[in-house]
């Protein structure tokens, strides 16, 4: 067998592997943001539940003599106050795509990732340094949202106590 034929034989399995491999990380990424949204569902269910049978009652039906509000809510707080006093881990989910992308997929990895591991993760090949540096600022910015947790290592994970 020739060598140029060898060669081309070789280029195309190469290529035909690397678009197998890029197949496999989109289902991946799909995956992984299925099981972070069942595991935000199953936490919402479990908190509700929980709350119901540890008052005997659903919650919601609060029925002591305290006066509260209709809503839960101190009305003598403004909703831009409640916004600035509400602590960022009560906050629901980042406002961004990307952002989003990445609290699913670092909440649901299991382990710590690296922000270069998260960068190929969102389907960057062969990242550049300013790639990743865009990425670890995000992740930085998501940490010191509450929706992260910034390990020593420089390694990111979920936020304390997520399943």
């Amino acid at each position: 067998m020739a060598p140029d034929v060898l060669l081309q034989r070789l280029e195309r399995e190469q290529c035909v592997t690397q678009e197998r491999v890029d197949a496999i990380r989109e289902r991946l990424v799909a995956l992984e943001e299925r099981a972070a949204a069942l595991a935000i569902t199953r936490r919402t269910i479990t908190d509700l539940f929980g709350a119901e049978s540890a008052a005997g009652e659903p919650p919601g039906d609060d029925t002591s003599d305290t006066a509260r509000p209709a809503s839960g809510v101190d009305e003598s707080v403004s909703p831009q106050q409640e916004e600035r006093v509400t602590p960022s881990s009560m906050r629901g989910v980042p406002k961004g795509p990307l952002s989003r992308r990445i609290v699913t997929l670092v909440a649901s990895a299991d382990r710590p990732m690296r922000a270069r591991e998260v960068t190929i993760a969102l389907g960057r090949k062969d990242p550049s340094r300013s790639q990743v540096e865009g990425v670890r600022r995000a992740c930085r910015k998501l940490a010191d949202s509450g929706f992260l947790k910034a390990l020593e290592s420089g390694a990111f994970t979920g936020p304390e106590g997520a399943a």
